[in-house]
């Protein structure tokens, strides 16, 4: 019975690599869920996580709220039909395929700002190079949709990247996104974030299961403006969208 809708992002809420997972789970009790291409474990899930993965799959509607690529989400072992993904460029719908109507509207939506996308690339790679550091910049593409540049450090380390980012782009132009978490730097075009897509899920949803209550759940900054589109809203307490508001509890 669907007692209610989940619309739940995946890395740092439902699991997270095992660097960021909690030192006092032991190792053979973590479950793989998130694979590389070469079926190579990623990102792991504690057994409460797996709990509560289980009683949302069990009790809700589940659609994963994720900025993974459709291929990466694809390589996640979580119960799923329709989702949103690629911080909100892809929707799917509930036969898990990609919804034509959003993929029409991203795609008129997103040429205008192609070059943008690769401008950003390549001064964030020229910034790095002169400075030494192993950054690498690219544009995030599905199929061959741009949707939005993104950066990383080759070691994880945040604070170089950040330091690179910084100085070769001090400022994006009005309405764009700079979303940093972890080793990650997104940024993202005005039409482009989870918000847009569940926006334009939600009005079936609603009409399909109309007295379920809708339940946001995610860790970063980015999720933030869908969960506030929810009729209630959870984060883990130790993540970037809880910050420091539970310290001392």
């Amino acid at each position: 019975m669907i007692r209610a809708i989940a619309l739940v992002d995946l890395d740092d809420t439902l699991f997270q690599t095992l660097r960021k997972c909690p030192p006092d789970v032991p190792a053979d009790r973590l479950t793989p869920l998130g694979f590389a291409r070469d079926g190579s474990p990623l990102s792991y899930a504690t057994p409460r996580q797996m709990q509560f993965l289980e009683w949302l799959a069990e009790t809700t509607h589940l659609v994963p709220v994720t900025a993974r690529s459709l291929d990466a989400l694809r390589r996640a072992r979580i119960p799923f039909r329709a989702a949103v993904c690629a911080h909100g460029g892809v929707v799917l719908d509930d036969a898990g395929e990609v919804d034509p109507d959003w993929a029409e509207t991203i795609a008129s939506r997103a040429a205008p700002h192609a070059g943008q996308l690769a401008d950003l690339a390549d001064a964030i790679g020229g910034e790095a190079k002169a400075r030494g550091v192993p950054v690498n910049a690219r544009v995030l593409t599905e199929g061959a949709l741009p949707l939005y540049t993104l950066a990383k450090h080759d070691h994880a380390d945040a604070d170089a990247l950040f330091a690179v980012v910084d100085a070769a782009v001090p400022s994006l132009p009005a309405g764009w996104t700079d979303h940093r978490n972890g080793n990650n730097v997104a940024l993202m075009p005005p039409y482009l974030g989870k918000a847009h897509a569940v926006a334009h899920i939600l009005p079936g949803l609603r009409s399909r299961y109309p007295d379920a209550p809708v339940i946001g759940i995610g860790d970063s900054h980015t999720d933030a403006p869908f969960m506030g589109l929810c009729d209630f809203a959870m984060m883990p307490p130790r993540s970037q969208l809880a910050g420091g508001m539970f310290d001392g509890r």
